[in-house]
């Protein structure tokens, strides 16, 4: 980057720098939601065990968090803990997360809070899960006790995290619990209890604290056709963009300008899906996802296989702009060994995320995934992501070279 560029790059006051952890890939030992069921039955092929053993040791990674310039840290509340039992609320796990959020304010770091992310009650899955019709008034129930005990010590909420995620994974994939394959019915099922859920959320949240800013995250995938001139490649790439990135904004009401049931758009951003069109069945017209080895503009991969193409930020912010809602970047961020790539990853992420706001976009925030390498579901510890290194045996951590860099940009609030 040229330096005399990154100087002059200044971003709007108060704007929020932090990095984010979720419950079940730091916490360890939550016994009682369906990840550790299955991995302790064999069923996933690594177990989380102890993880980053972050609920002894949250006090240092926060301490770590503001010394590195961060103003905020995104984290995740555990549902299972907080109602291990249907109808049955822990006091002491309320009490422990409460604890977190006074601890993130007296180091000066505004929390984010995500309420579900991924993992569920082992009790709810009994039950039928997300398919059960009463789903979201049980979320809406759990919720209304997190808020009820938390909310004024925050603003910031995200519902679910990326639903449209956990629906492909668990319902079309097959590789998360509960571990259907092909399940479309299902899935579609699912995504509409989802959807149901927030909506519930968010009513609970604003009832409660009618000040909060209340969003999801989503999981925003950059589209593009694998051959842009063949014009069914095009379709599937369209096909593809709306179930993943426009549906759920659908079924929660929030396709139109202004949007409802958010506050504002949490969006995740990795990478950018090639596409291929296989086909006039559903599958097919969503097309596969190809990969684009001779494009000049190709990307390096990370090491859980995902391109780098910080271009698709800027689409991907552009898109949802029409929603007429405040942006906030809720996850970027990339899985290597090489902290060199890391570091890159980082500025021309942030330079373009710099640009969209000198274009107009208003931006919240920047939440980088993650602050610790962690236990990142079915591939175990492996993919290091975080800005520190975690040694998972004596759970020791170091910082790693780009978390300098980052924290450059969070104290100067510039690049």
């Amino acid at each position: 980057m040229n330096p005399r560029v990154v100087a002059s790059r200044r971003f709007p006051p108060g704007f929020l720098w932090g990095a984010a952890t979720a419950a079940h890939q730091v916490e360890g030992g939550n016994r009682w939601n369906d990840w550790w069921q299955y991995e302790q039955a064999g069923r996933l092929p690594f177990r989380s065990g102890d993880a980053c053993d972050q609920l002894a040791r949250y006090a240092d990674d926060f301490d770590m968090a503001r010394d590195i310039g961060h103003n905020c840290h995104r984290f995740s509340i555990e549902w299972s803990r907080i109602e291990p039992a249907e109808g049955e609320f822990s006091e002491d796990a309320l009490e422990l997360y409460a604890r977190m959020v006074t601890a993130l304010r007296e180091r000066g770091l505004e929390p984010v809070v995500t309420l579900q992310h991924f993992t569920l009650p082992a009790w709810f899955v009994a039950g039928g899960g997300w398919e059960r019709k009463d789903a979201a008034a049980h979320f809406s129930r759990y919720v209304r006790r997190v808020v009820g005990r938390l909310g004024q010590s925050v603003t910031y909420w995200l519902t679910i995290n990326e639903p449209t995620v956990y629906v492909s994974q668990g319902y079309i994939n097959g590789t998360w619990p509960p571990m259907y394959c092909g399940a479309w019915l299902r899935a579609a099922r699912v995504l509409r209890r989802l959807a149901q859920a927030h909506v519930a959320a968010f009513d609970a949240i604003k009832e409660l604290q009618p000040r909060a800013m209340v969003s999801f995250a989503h999981n925003a995938l950059w589209m593009e056709p694998c051959n842009p001139d063949r014009r069914l490649d095009r379709l599937a790439a369209r096909v593809r963009d709306y179930v993943y990135n426009r549906l759920f904004f659908r079924l929660i009401g929030a396709s139109g300008v202004p949007a409802g049931n958010l506050d504002y758009v949490g969006l995740n951003y990795y990478t950018r899906c090639s596409v291929r069109f296989a086909g006039w069945g559903p599958t097919g017209l969503l097309g596969r996802a190809c990969r684009l080895a001779h494009h000049a503009d190709t990307g390096p991969r990370s090491d859980v296989d995902w391109e780098v193409y910080p271009q698709g930020l800027a689409g991907v912010l552009q898109q949802f702009r029409r929603l007429n809602l405040p942006l906030f970047v809720t996850e970027n961020g990339i899985a290597t060994e090489d902290d060199a790539l890391r570091c890159e990853f980082i500025e021309k992420h942030v330079e373009v995320l710099a640009n969209a706001i000198d274009n107009g976009a208003e931006v919240l925030g920047y939440i980088h995934w993650s602050l610790l390498d962690n236990y990142e579901w079915d591939r175990g510890t492996a993919p290091r992501f975080g800005l520190a290194a975690v040694d998972f045996e004596s759970q020791a951590r170091a910082l790693r070279r780009s978390a300098l860099i980052f924290a450059q940009i969070c104290r100067t609030n510039r690049i």
